[in-house]
C-alpha cells in the first residue's frame, strides 16, 4: 500500500549525500561536451535558487515569529548573509561567508561546500550548480540580475569555494582577465 506524501513532487525536500554533486557533474562532464555540462549544472541551480529563496523567506517568517513570509532583500546586508550562511548551514551545505572585493564586486567564500568534490583532482572550479543557485538567490535579495562566477574551488585542490559577484559586466570583465592567466586579485587590480 503506497504512503501518500504532504506536498507536491516540486515543493518537498530530499536529502542526499553531498557526494551526489560530485557524482552528477561528473557523468554529465562524461556525457555532454564540457561547456554544455557546466551550463546544464548552472541553469538547473538557477531554477532551484527560486524554491530555495522562498524556503529561505519561510525560514526567516519562524525565527522572527511573523505571520507573513518576509522578504529577504529587506534584511540589512550582515543580517541577510548571517542568516543565509545559518540556512545553508543547517542544511548541511556549509558555511558562508562574504565581503566586498572591489566597488561593485562582492566574494562569497564557501567553506567545506558540499558541491565540492574533496578528491581535489579537478583543473577548474567545478560548483558549478551553486554558482546558478546563488546568482537566483543574490538577483532576488538585489532586485535584479547579479551574476556569479566561481574563482576557485576545492574540487582542484583551494582551501575554500570562492565566488565573485556583481554586475554581468564586471564578472564577464574579470571573466576575460582570468582567462588571459592573471590571477583573481590581478585581475581585480585592473578592474
Amino acid at each position: 500500500m503506497a504512503r501518500e506524501m504532504a506536498g507536491s513532487p516540486r515543493s518537498r525536500n530530499v536529502v542526499l549525500p553531498a557526494a551526489a554533486l560530485a557524482h552528477l557533474r561528473r557523468a554529465l562532464a562524461r556525457e555532454l561536451e564540457v561547456s554544455s555540462a557546466v551550463h546544464a549544472l548552472q541553469d538547473a541551480g538557477f531554477a532551484t535558487g527560486e524554491s530555495l529563496y522562498r524556503e529561505f523567506a519561510r525560514e526567516l517568517a519562524g525565527h522572527n515569529g511573523h505571520q507573513e513570509t518576509p522578504d529577504p532583500s529587506t534584511l540589512p546586508e550582515k543580517g541577510f548573509w548571517d542568516r543565509l550562511d545559518n540556512f545553508f548551514g543547517a542544511r548541511g551545505w556549509g558555511h558562508l561567508e562574504t565581503e566586498r572585493v572591489h566597488s561593485g564586486l562582492g566574494m562569497v567564500r564557501a567553506h567545506q561546500w558540499a558541491e565540492a568534490d574533496e578528491r581535489g583532482h579537478e583543473t577548474q572550479p567545478g560548483c558549478f550548480f551553486t554558482s546558478g543557485l546563488l546568482a537566483h538567490l543574490l538577483g532576488q535579495a538585489a532586485g535584479g540580475p547579479v551574476a556569479v562566477l566561481e574563482v576557485r574551488c576545492r574540487s582542484r585542490g583551494d582551501q575554500a569555494c570562492e565566488f565573485l559577484y556583481g554586475s554581468e559586466a564586471a564578472v564577464h570583465e574579470i571573466y576575460g582577465l582570468l582567462l588571459d592567466e592573471r590571477s583573481v586579485e590581478e585581475a581585480l587590480a585592473e578592474l
